[in-house]
């Protein structure tokens, strides 16, 4: 099976000499045609008014957020919690011995 033969490239000044040639082969009641198509197919920019409501909503959501910062202000704890001093760990032992009855029994202690 062989390949479709691809034809050559060209450089890009030689596409822009076609570019151009084809241009002036175009009749200009053509082109008027073309050009009007063109700017009746364009977007309309009717997306302003959206972006300005999401602007407005979003100020006014901050705004809120802020007035209910400043209008109850965050309380401070009523008395600190002191740590104990001494660690008694013995409690950990009492509260589930089987965990290292289990942990005897596997390899898992020795990694």
């Amino acid at each position: 099976m062989s390949r479709p033969v691809t034809p050559p490239l060209h450089d890009d000044a030689a596409l822009h000499a076609l570019h151009a040639q084809a241009l002036q082969q175009v009749s200009p009641a053509t082109l008027a045609r073309l050009r009007s198509a063109r700017h009746a197919a364009a977007p309309r920019r009717s997306r302003a008014h959206g972006w300005w409501m999401a602007t407005a909503c979003s100020a006014v959501a901050a705004l809120a957020l802020g007035y209910s910062f400043t209008a109850n202000p965050p309380s401070a704890p009523a008395t600190p919690t002191v740590a104990s001093a001494v660690d008694d760990s013995s409690d950990v032992l009492d509260e589930n011995p089987d965990l290292y009855v289990w942990l005897g029994t596997t390899d898992l202690a020795m990694e």
